[in-house]
């Protein structure tokens, strides 16, 4: 009830706020509204001011958080980026399809997201769509998984996971494209670069619902930081902690850049916005994932739970803190109920549509189990229990609603429901099929 009171209290705030619309906002929202999927890479649970941190200033990822729903118990479905990016753009396990791994850094026919996997790319792009992807792609690199093969009809990025922030010459792998031609390096530093090309597509197709996918290399390693940010900095040490914050500005600035250009062309209001980072803080970039326990690539909440921000003040309430579990995997089934869309997807999803349970229309909890494996790598959890489960070692079991840093092991305590919940994971493992590489 305290969720609903909550988004009845930001509708009403929300409506006493509505400024005059001007001709070009009324024109955008007689049409499906726009998507925008926006992904970081690497960030700390708590390296973001919406997110309650002291020492990272983001005021425009703040603006978006004023403006939409926070989501405090939000889960990538990889605690890595590859197959974490293979999940949201499905909307499906990727385990399903085989894609429990990052994609090898090298060049290949096969290793890749199947191309039998229909992407939110591919389906926005039936309803009329403009669809656009910028930046880190890392989901293959072959000419059959690059971006345009997959539904997007424009791309400025790198196929690769990881790359300089400065120009480069460039690899086979990490040069930086426009489609599918390599492109000279002129810009200054890539994060700046991504938010200005953003603002560039928008303006160019805003005439049309577009959905834009923009994947920041940002905050991933190498930990290169622009020296005037870093001057900006001077009492922030450790120097990779210093460097850690000052990308992460970068990366909320060029963040309100987009969403700047959204606010110009009137398309605010009638724009879907998600932001969401790929995975849990890693241990080479100096970020932080407190209070929850683990990092990138582990199976706790440190690895997997994450910061996420869902707005369209059209349709959503402004304000809203929301704490049931959600997962990347409703992003497509979410921007498609957007759309309009009527038929369904041509594969089964595991995500579901968030709009009603943000509106405070339907009661419950999005999703009552999630599951995750990477190898050995295996957790699952059931209502506020989390069982995790790791290469030779004992199953270990938490209560989250009483411990989310995973301090207390549980699982000697309450062997009924440590065993209940091997069962649900070993149920749900039955119907995936094996990694592909």
């Amino acid at each position: 009830m305290l969720v609903h009171a909550l988004v009845l209290l930001a509708s009403t705030l929300q409506a006493a706020g509505e400024q005059p619309r001007t001709a070009a906002a009324a024109a955008a929202s007689e049409r499906p509204p726009n998507v925008v999927v926006i992904v970081s890479d690497d960030a700390g649970y708590a390296d973001f001011s919406f997110q309650g941190s002291r020492e990272v200033a983001t005021p425009s990822l703040d603006e978006l958080a004023g403006r939409g729903v926070r989501c405090t118990s939000a889960y990538v479905t990889a605690s890595v980026c590859s197959p974490s990016r293979a999940g949201l753009l499905t909307g499906r396990y990727q385990q399903r399809f085989g894609h429990e791994r990052n994609v090898p850094p090298r060049y290949s026919e096969e290793n890749g997201l199947p191309t039998e996997e229909v992407l939110l790319s591919d389906l926005l792009r039936e309803e009329g769509y403009r669809t656009i992807a910028l930046g880190k792609w890392h989901l293959g690199y072959a000419p059959h998984f690059h971006p345009l093969a997959r539904g997007f009809d424009d791309y400025w990025g790198f196929l690769q996971g990881s790359r300089s922030y400065w120009p480069i010459e460039g690899t086979r792998l990490n040069r930086l494209l426009r489609d599918r031609e390599p492109v000279e390096e002129r810009f200054e530093y890539l994060t700046d670069a991504l938010g200005e090309e953003a603002a560039h597509y928008v303006e160019a197709h805003r005439e049309r619902p577009f959905f834009l996918y923009l994947a920041f290399n940002a905050v991933h390693t190498p930990m290169h930081a622009r020296p005037d940010v870093l001057e900006e900095l001077p009492s922030v040490e450790p120097k990779r902690r210093r460097q850690l914050v000052a990308m992460t500005i970068s990366l909320d600035r060029a963040v309100g850049r987009l969403l700047a250009a959204l606010r110009e062309h009137g398309l605010e209001r009638d724009t879907l916005v998600v932001f969401v980072n790929d995975n849990g803080g890693a241990t080479n970039n100096a970020s932080l994932n407190a209070p929850l326990r683990g990092t990138k690539g582990t199976p706790f909440e440190g690895g997997l739970r994450v910061p996420m921000l869902i707005s369209w003040p059209a349709r959503l309430p402004q304000g809203l803190v929301y704490d049931p579990p959600v997962s990347t995997l409703d992003v497509l089934p979410t921007a498609l109920a957007a759309a309009g869309r009527q038929d369904p997807a041509p594969n089964a999803l595991d995500g579901v549509d968030l709009l009603p349970f943000l509106s405070g229309e339907v009661e419950g909890r999005p999703h009552e189990t999630l599951f995750w494996r990477r190898g050995a790598h295996r957790a699952v959890r059931d209502g506020d229990w989390k069982l995790v489960l790791q290469e030779d070692g004992e199953p270990m079991l938490f209560d989250l609603a009483a411990d989310p840093g995973e301090s207390h092991d549980l699982a000697v305590d309450e062997p009924e429901r440590l065993a209940a919940l091997v069962g649900k994971l070993e149920a749900w493992e039955a119907e995936l099929i094996e990694p592909r590489w």
